[in-house]
């Protein structure tokens, strides 16, 4: 699970195309751009290109969003950039949020699997869905494409084979190899290669995050478990014990400090996400600490140098972006974003250089 929306302004639109990665070609990129834009110039603010784009049609479609998150300081960005692209484009959500409630342990797949069977029930225009467990939910999204409901995924299934099985159109996200292997390349870089990778839920595709920060760091395909060694270069993957780390960060640093003191050859940590990192960074000051997620306390520790840098995936992305993708698709008879790939958001990574592109992004809710 990736642990880990609306604005009126022209710097929004620009933060939603500009984490686009090369697995879109460049000319969809700006057909996005065009359609919601109506054809309207870069300088033209947002507000102006909806009712453009309202005056030509408007989109009389009702989509639903049905993800495995809360509504915490990841999740509310993705429902955030959801809630925006639906203003834009004058569309209706369903507002069929996510299936973890405040304080529960784990996301719950089932309650999410029926809530995609409610929206085909609703019969909807098209449902954007994070894909937390293919095994379960890729017959029920498939059975909504077999009833004319085009489907993207988000956050979760950005994978090809599971977008080839559960038919969507696309996935709108962050593929955790390549997060991995930017963050490794980058901790390389800095001269730090005996390095602990920090995740939870073993089994969910945060492991492919560790293990792309092997490859990042030269160490092979695979980042290893167990104890560390004295020296690098080395990938070690710690599992948090704790079910929802990010509601309880300190219980997660508990287990990361035994885990330091047992093995001080590690000279660098790459955190969960933003609150595993902001706690780790306030209880082993002298340690490297790099982290996945942006908030405004991490931006404020990279800036101050407590962090080395923060993986930015873009998330505001992940609920925007699926919007338009579905209106197009209804529209424009059909029109397809992504040739069954996955539409990547980020990675970035945010240092003390480029903090600025960001930071009101941050501050805004909407990165």
């Amino acid at each position: 699970m990736n642990d880990r929306l609306n604005t009126k302004e022209e710097k929004g639109m620009k933060r939603s195309v500009r984490g686009l990665a090369m697995a879109v070609p460049l000319a969809l990129v700006v057909a996005l751009y065009a359609a919601l834009s109506g054809g309207a110039s870069a300088s033209t603010p947002r507000a102006k290109s909806a009712s453009a784009h309202v005056a030509n049609g408007g989109c009389p479609y009702r989509f639903a969003v049905i993800t495995h998150g809360d509504n915490g300081s990841f999740w509310s960005v993705v429902y955030k950039g959801a809630r925006a692209a639906a203003a834009d484009l004058g569309c209706k959500l369903t507002e069929v949020y996510g299936s973890q409630q405040q304080g529960q342990a784990q996301p719950d797949d089932n309650a999410e699997n029926a809530q995609i069977q409610d929206a085909i029930n609703q019969k909807v225009n098209g449902i954007v869905v994070s894909d937390h467990d293919p095994t379960l939910m890729n017959p029920t999204i498939a059975d909504a494409v077999k009833h004319g409901i085009p489907v993207v995924l988000t956050n979760a299934g950005c994978d090809p084979t599971d977008i080839a099985q559960s038919h969507a159109i696309t996935c709108v996200g962050q593929p955790e190899v390549n997060a991995g292997i930017a963050a490794g390349k980058r901790l390389k870089q800095l001269g730090k290669t005996n390095v602990l990778c920090v995740i939870h839920q073993s089994g969910q595709n945060l492991l492919d995050r560790c293990n792309g920060m092997a490859q990042g760091l030269g160490v092979g395909k695979k980042c290893k478990t167990g104890s560390a060694p004295k020296s690098g270069p080395a990938c070690t993957e710690v599992v948090l014990s704790t079910p929802n780390a990010a509601s309880n960060p300190q219980q997660a640093v508990g287990q990361v400090t035994a885990y330091l003191q047992a093995h001080p050859g590690i000279n660098a940590v790459m955190a969960l996400n933003n609150a595993i990192g902001a706690a780790i960074v306030a209880t082993h000051p002298k340690q490297t600490i790099a982290t996945f997620d942006v908030d405004t306390q991490v931006l404020q520790e990279v800036k101050q140098g407590k962090i080395a840098f923060v993986v930015d995936q873009q998330q505001f992305q992940q609920g925007y972006l699926p919007i338009v993708i579905l209106d197009l698709y209804d529209k424009y008879h059909g029109n397809t974003v992504g040739g069954g790939g996955i539409v990547q958001t980020g990675p970035f990574l945010v240092d003390k250089s480029n903090i600025g592109k960001v930071k009101s992004a941050a501050a805004a809710g909407e990165d």
